[in-house]
């Protein structure tokens, strides 16, 4: 097993835990009503009950439609509106995207990313890619975006390229999250395992074979 070095795995379950993994050791902490998370500059948010705590810090206001979170250099929150900015010092959010059908959420660095029906949108821009198949989860980094399908297929697309492939390394329906770290794929699936995935070298690594049924969200702590 490749071990995690300098790296933690950030799980989110549904009895309101947050686990943090490095692939041998589970240290963890309650988070009542959690029901998504995002790392942001190395800083921890997370929702529960329509509140936002960095740190473990309350921030100001409520987000009680906010369903999904993705960081970056900024924290980036997908409510029924679609997607806002949230400064992370007033809590204030601000509308970027208004799509009241977005799906997925994922940042990398300064940008963001939402998909809707199999279309992705850099948000902000003009930028549009597709994948075939139902989306499940997404993450993005290192200039790609990582799209876990219901049908199976893992798809990479690479931003600058414009360019698309399937990751020869199995089906993938049962994908519930995907985070990115680095320079590698993280998910974690229903069947409870979760895994590494080098896109260059087109490998998986297994790091938990089990235990991760009750996941709702993960993210990569460096």
């Amino acid at each position: 097993m490749r071990t995690l070095v300098a790296l933690l795995l950030l799980v989110l379950t549904r009895d309101g835990t947050l686990h943090r993994f490095d692939g041998h050791h589970d240290t963890t902490a309650k988070a009542p009503q959690a029901s998504a998370m995002a790392v942001v500059a190395n800083r921890t948010v997370v929702l529960a009950g329509g509140k936002l705590t960095v740190d473990g810090k309350p921030l100001p206001g409520r987000f009680d439609d906010v369903r999904a979170l993705a960081g970056g250099d900024e924290l980036w929150a997908l409510g029924r509106a679609g997607v806002s900015r949230v400064d992370l010092k007033t809590g204030t959010p601000t509308v970027a995207l208004v799509d009241p059908q977005a799906h997925l959420l994922a940042a990398d660095g300064a940008v963001a990313f939402s998909e809707h029906g199999g279309e992705i949108v850099q948000i902000g821009t003009s930028h549009i890619w597709k994948v075939t198949g139902r989306p499940i989860a997404m993450a993005a980094g290192d200039g790609k975006l990582y799209v876990a399908t219901k049908e199976g297929p893992l798809f990479e697309i690479d931003r600058a390229r414009n360019s698309r492939r399937v990751l020869p390394l199995g089906d993938w329906w049962g994908t519930i999250a995907l985070a990115w770290g680095d320079h590698a794929l993280y998910a974690v699936t229903v069947a409870g395992k979760l895994w590494r995935i080098d896109p260059a070298r087109n490998e998986k690594t297994i790091v938990a074979m089990d235990g991760w049924q009750g996941a709702i969200d993960l993210a990569v702590l460096r």
